[in-house]
């Protein structure tokens, strides 16, 4: 699934939701890129999301709705997997139809992986202005592996994010780790991922920021990311959020270039 990068989200410092908030969020994304093969893939992401924040704890869950098009060997959000036999065996291939499933192009639809994550906030300081939090994330299998829609495994994430506040700037970063459970179509390396960002606050409802990912590649699997996005953040009248963004990608496991908007609904 494409999305806005995680750091980008701790950028919200002028649109955070207020203690004791639920909002429910959704919107359109789109990416395309070979992923280091010769053939593109593109994919749309309509996601579904919800969160809550409190005073120390934030939840968030995300469903995502996924139309792929193109070789069956490309997985959103862990770029292109080069295991022809794993992939064969998924779609029940025989004789003449076997290794020819990678580069084979397909059209899909249907709920990619979902994610639960949780936030604790271990220190905010309002003199200071800055702020630490500590991140577990759990990708649920519920997309059809069989179809490329996701991995078949549910995979453990851990991360530290951070923020630093000058003025109507805010530098935020975040260092994490996943580890990947068992997958029918290929053996995942757990890895760790990095990035830095900073945004500006225009006013009270606009904000521009740019924030950077990167994350390992594992042997075999998953692909190497790294991720350049542009983002600009509006609040509309009421409790409505906006977020627009377009993203770079320079790895096999990152697309070509990607954009999207998306709204949210705060209670």
């Amino acid at each position: 699934m494409r999305r806005i990068s995680g750091l980008a989200l701790l950028a919200f410092a002028p649109m955070a939701l207020a203690a004791g908030e639920v909002s429910v969020g959704t919107g359109i994304n789109y990416t395309t890129g070979t992923y280091g093969g010769s053939n593109s893939t593109s994919i749309v992401t309509i996601p579904v999301i919800a969160r809550y924040e409190g005073d120390a704890w934030s939840f968030r869950a995300t469903v995502p709705y996924l139309r792929i098009n193109g070789p069956r060997a490309v997985i959103p959000g862990a770029g292109r997997i080069d295991n022809g036999n794993a992939i064969d065996d998924l779609l029940h291939l025989t004789g003449s139809q076997r290794g020819r499933s990678q580069t084979d192009s397909r059209t899909v639809s249907g709920i990619g992986d979902s994610t639960l994550s949780a936030t604790y906030t271990m220190y905010s300081g309002s003199v200071s202005r800055s702020g630490v939090g500590l991140t577990g994330k759990v990708k649920l299998a519920t997309g059809d592996e069989a179809q490329g829609l996701g991995t078949g495994s549910n995979d453990f994430s851990f991360q530290v994010d951070g923020f630093q506040q000058m003025d109507r700037n805010t530098l935020f970063g975040v260092l994490g780790y996943t580890i990947f459970g068992n997958s029918p179509i290929v053996d995942f390396q757990n890895v760790a991922n990095i990035g830095v960002g900073v945004s500006h606050r225009m006013d009270g409802v606009d904000s521009v920021g740019l924030a950077f990912d990167a994350r390992q590649g594992g042997n075999p699997a998953p692909a190497p990311l790294r991720e350049l996005t542009a983002f600009w953040t509006h609040k509309l009248e009421g409790n409505w959020r906006t977020q627009a963004y377009f993203l770079k990608g320079f790895a096999r496991g990152s697309p070509d270039w990607g954009l999207g908007l998306n709204a949210t609904l705060a209670f």
